[in-house]
């Protein structure tokens, strides 16, 4: 779930914590900022006074030094939090109750004790299942934590591992290539681990900026945005749901030589054995590079075994496939984490739902494999909102089957089975107008690289008219008669209406369609003659216009008041991502259409109100 729409989930109050922390970054960099400063200055120079989409905004033009803040919270919380986190950036652990969450705290120590015990018992050990390299590796580390823990001693002061000493371990234990559960499991060796009361944890945590807590719902909410920033704090290259597709794709030999460095056992199930690498926490890169190779495999093989990999076994068609082995890993990283950003948006709600309707018929379990691959509380998962919400895409699903399910479901319901059958099932439900629909704003702002990003592609010089087709689709949808022979009778070659809505009885509503780049729409002097030449043209026929309606993603301050004081025309304004609301408040309302009256106010159209109407 994204950051706007975690905001929307919580109120004034729960958001305390993360806009204080944001409030002050905003203050140091809204000098050299010009788009911060441009924000708070249309929120009264107070961040409490800005709305929720400009927040988001912010985080995101200051996410970096929102990221410092959390490493240093993570580091020095007295709460353990790298626990925690670990938790948090799990496939399916970004909304979960206070209940589910503990649970998952509860696990995470539990296992963790385990693992001490075993590792302690096997550095004392002197012959066992570690090898002899593998044995001095952990105790390289455990004695340097030893060191680094009760350095205090000497001096008189609390043991505790500072900040220089964190910093020095990390680049030891990635020298080391000791996975994060390694890690973790080692440094707690040493240093005493605590269990901590819940609500103590999700305290500190909502105070941290890391969480929002709904109290009347009792549910944690971690932004995609803040997931990312915790995933790079702990060097997490991809999102698990990736790595396991990469595991899942792997010789048994090659599952069992990752098995061996990290001190898994051999004996599990393959399965088993996957859930543990992906519990440990590995550098993808040291993965695809080193782990699933021995030692005399030459790297010339090894890069040859990568790309075989990823073309045959992942069957992934790099544009840049990179030359040396190096190259190959961090062209397939980039890969993976370029479609999180489209997965969750490669289909349209409606595409998405239909599919998961059809899996459902297809695979009577799929509803729970969702559950437990995901680790998610709800009993009913199989819906595309609420799928989105947990960041689980439509390809995420698909890679849950196993082949020869997904050729029974291609074959059931007349889908290609030649070449990619994870591609061919989401093109077969990709409704491209839909998917138009859904980024109805990018097009709006005339925002070419977020489009590319979701798979859309569009040259700049046609975005103009897909705006305009888009918003008499829109119009279409809210029950009103987009009449185009009338329109085209009234436009000449100097003057030509975008949108005309024929009311009945020679009434009619102008929509007037401003897409804009990377700023409000603001050319009021401009549009008022073309208003009122359109006007002009539909007096001379007989008919009456009844309200203009002008549509863009926003306008400035000036423009509105002039709007207001318009006394020639009555001119309505409402933003894209306020028609697109009101669109989706007439779906779920009882009603078939728009009443009319509600376009029929001069002024900025408030589309919450539209809807809480519509909703009554």
């Amino acid at each position: 779930m994204n950051l706007l729409k975690v905001l929307s989930k919580v109120n004034q109050i729960e958001k305390i914590s993360f806009l204080k922390i944001l409030d002050g970054f905003c203050t140091e960099s809204r000098k050299i900022t010009p788009q911060v400063d441009q924000i708070l200055s249309q929120g009264a120079n107070q961040l409490k006074n800005v709305d929720d989409a400009n927040i988001a905004k912010l985080f995101n033009l200051l996410n970096e030094k929102y990221s410092a803040h959390l490493e240093k919270k993570i580091k020095f919380s007295n709460y353990q939090l790298d626990i925690i986190i670990e938790i948090f950036v799990r496939d399916g652990n970004q909304v979960m109750s206070r209940e589910w969450f503990y649970k998952l705290y509860n696990q995470a120590v539990a296992k963790l004790k385990s693992h001490i015990k075993t590792i302690s018992s096997q550095i004392n050990k002197e012959k066992g299942e570690l090898s002899s390299q593998r044995k001095r590796d952990y105790s390289v580390y455990q004695n340097c934590v030893k060191t680094a823990y009760e350095n205090d001693l000497a001096v008189n002061r609390d043991q505790h591992l500072s900040w220089e000493e964190k910093t020095i371990l990390h680049t030891l234990s990635r020298s080391l290539e000791l996975s994060n559960e390694e890690k973790r499991t080692i440094t707690y060796s040493v240093v005493p681990l605590e269990k901590h009361n819940v609500d103590d944890i999700i305290s500190e945590l909502k105070d941290a900026g890391i969480i929002f807590f709904n109290r009347k719902s009792n549910t944690l909410f971690i932004p995609d945005e803040i997931v990312w920033l915790l995933m790079g704090i702990l060097e997490i290259e991809i999102p698990n749901k990736y790595l396991r597709r990469i595991l899942r794709h792997f010789k048994d030999p090659e599952i069992n030589l990752i098995a061996k460095k990290h001190n898994i056992d051999r004996k599990l199930k393959r399965n088993e054995k996957i859930k543990e690498i992906i519990a440990q926490g590995l550098s993808v890169t040291n993965l695809l590079t080193s782990d699933i190779f021995t030692e005399k495999v030459t790297k010339a093989d090894r890069a040859k075994r990568i790309q075989e990999f990823i073309i045959k076994d992942l069957e992934i068609d790099l544009t840049k496939a990179g030359r040396s082995l190096e190259e190959k890993v961090a062209n397939l990283i980039i890969y993976f984490n370029e479609l999180e950003q489209e997965d969750t948006t490669s289909l349209s709600r409606d595409g998405y739902e239909k599919l998961l309707n059809l899996l459902t018929e297809a695979i009577p379990n799929i509803n729970k494999r969702i559950k437990e691959e995901f680790e998610i509380q709800d009993e009913d998962v199989m819906s595309s909102e609420f799928l989105a919400d947990y960041n689980i895409g439509p390809r995420d699903v698909i890679y849950l089957l196993k082949r020869e399910e997904l050729l029974d479901f291609c074959k059931k319901n007349g889908i290609k089975s030649r070449g990619n059958l994870v591609s061919n099932i989401i093109n077969s439900f990709r409704n491209i107008q839909d998917l138009y629909l859904e980024n109805f704003e990018s097009i709006g702002c005339r925002d070419l690289h977020s489009l590319k990003e979701k798979g859309l592609t569009v040259k700049e010089s046609e975005l103009g008219s897909l705006y305009e087709k888009l918003t008499k689709d829109i119009f279409k949808k809210l029950g009103f008669n987009v009449d185009e022979k009338l329109r085209q009778e009234l436009n000449t070659d100097r003057a030509k209406m975008d949108v005309l809505l024929n009311l009945g009885g020679k009434d009619v509503i102008i929509v007037e369609c401003k897409s804009v780049k990377d700023k409000d729409y603001n050319k009021y002097a401009a549009v008022s003659r073309q208003l009122k030449s359109y006007e002009g043209l539909c007096k001379k026929k007989g008919y009456h216009v009844s309200q203009v309606v002008i549509v863009s993603n926003e306008f400035t301050e000036d423009f509105v008041s002039e709007c207001e004081y318009d006394y020639e025309l009555s001119i309505s304004l409402i933003t894209s991502t306020g028609l697109v609301k009101i669109l989706k408040g007439l779906k779920e309302s009882p009603l078939t259409e728009l009443p009319v009256r509600l376009l029929l106010k001069d002024g900025v159209l408030n589309a919450d109100r539209i809807v809480k109407v519509l909703n009554r």
